[in-house]
């Protein structure tokens, strides 16, 4: 009832206003924010800085969440009758299996533990200079 600004920023402000007092309810800092896939909550956190200038928050995809968006999109596409229907029949007939390959991608890079974030994200060591 009090809140003045756009519907939309409320969840991103109440999220910024947390992370800014948490050093001061809880003593913490928060370098992750496990993310339902709406980047206006981390994008008002990279405009804040709640830590300063030089404290990065690194924003994490809820699983969950990114399976769910990935499969709606597929649904989306296959209803979509600017793609030809064989495409379309395709795609339903193999959302499952599609969804089935994220999930391996998923666990396959996150069993990668001897390696840096970039060779996960590269596939590959990166080459000298």
């Amino acid at each position: 009832m009090n809140w003045r600004k756009a519907a939309t920023t409320m969840e991103a402000d109440a999220v910024a206003e947390g992370f800014k007092k948490s050093i001061e309810l809880q003593g913490l800092k928060f370098n992750k924010l496990i993310s339902d896939g709406d980047s206006s909550v981390s994008k008002r956190l990279a405009e804040t800085r709640p830590y300063g200038p030089n404290f990065t928050i690194e924003k994490i995809e809820c699983r969950n969440h990114l399976l769910r968006n990935y499969g709606t999109k597929l649904a989306m596409i296959g209803k979509n009758t600017k793609y030809p229907i064989h495409l379309r029949k395709h795609i339903l007939n193999n959302a499952k299996r599609f969804r089935s390959a994220i999930t391996k991608a998923i666990d396959h890079r996150n069993n990668l533990k001897q390696q840096t974030k970039y060779q996960k994200v590269v596939g590959r060591l990166p080459s000298p200079t």
